[in-house]
């Protein structure tokens, strides 16, 4: 079967994610679009030159990453060491950490803004909460959250067997979920909207993500 049921107590489904994204990075990397998703400009619009981004789930660093570096000090963190030695590689006025984002630790109000494509999903939803209060901790007062989930609705784990030729793991809740979520994290939902499923060269129908802008409200 493609898709199981991720339930077993014995698979770490975190190392899964990491290994897949090491396997496969190279080939992953090529299939991305070689443009920035067009909501970029939610963020970019609102932030002077120099300002502080992370990029959580950075991949390879294309296109997100490259393209906001050219006027933003950007970090991008990714769980995966072969996405990170990439992004190095294509992105090189960017810093870039090999680090879990429900591990690493910034100090308060660091960043102006928190962009995450197509990552969270691979994180237990039941650590989602959490993340957003991380992403609370990590923003100045008014700062900027753009990031995408998953369209299916509240489901259980599971893994597919056919990612870029390997066994990858998504969690999720449905969107209506994350918004309780924002509020609940002192956030201020702005926009939310459909986005593409970022590839650019694949030979299959386009997936599509929900995506939610949210603002850090002030004096958080």
């Amino acid at each position: 079967m493609p898709f199981e049921i991720a339930n077993d107590q014995e698979i770490d489904y975190r190392e899964l994610v990491r290994t897949a994204y090491n396997r496969c990075a190279m080939d992953y990397a090529r299939q991305r679009r070689t443009t920035a998703e067009a909501e970029l400009y939610l963020v970019t619009e609102r932030l002077a030159p120099n300002s502080k981004i992370l990029d959580v789930g950075c991949g390879a660093g294309i296109p997100v990453a490259r393209h906001l570096a050219r006027m933003f000090s950007l970090t991008g963190i990714d769980i995966s060491s072969n996405m990170i030695a990439l992004a190095k590689e294509n992105v090189p006025t960017a810093k870039f950490a090999i680090a879990d984002a429900m591990e690493t630790e910034f100090p308060a109000c660091s960043f102006d803004a928190i962009v995450s494509f197509y990552a969270i999903f691979h994180i237990p939803r039941q650590e989602h909460l959490n993340l957003f209060r991380r992403f609370a901790h990590w923003l100045r007062p008014g700062g900027l959250l753009l990031f995408t989930v998953a369209r299916k609705d509240d489901g259980p784990g599971y893994t597919e067997d056919d990612f870029c030729g390997g066994t990858m793991y998504w969690s999720n809740f449905g969107p209506s979920t994350y918004k309780k979520f924002l509020t609940e994290t002192g956030f201020q939902i702005e926009q939310e909207g459909i986005v593409g499923g970022g590839f650019g060269s694949v030979d299959a129908p386009e997936e599509v993500h929900p995506f939610f802008f949210a603002v850090k409200r002030e004096g958080l």
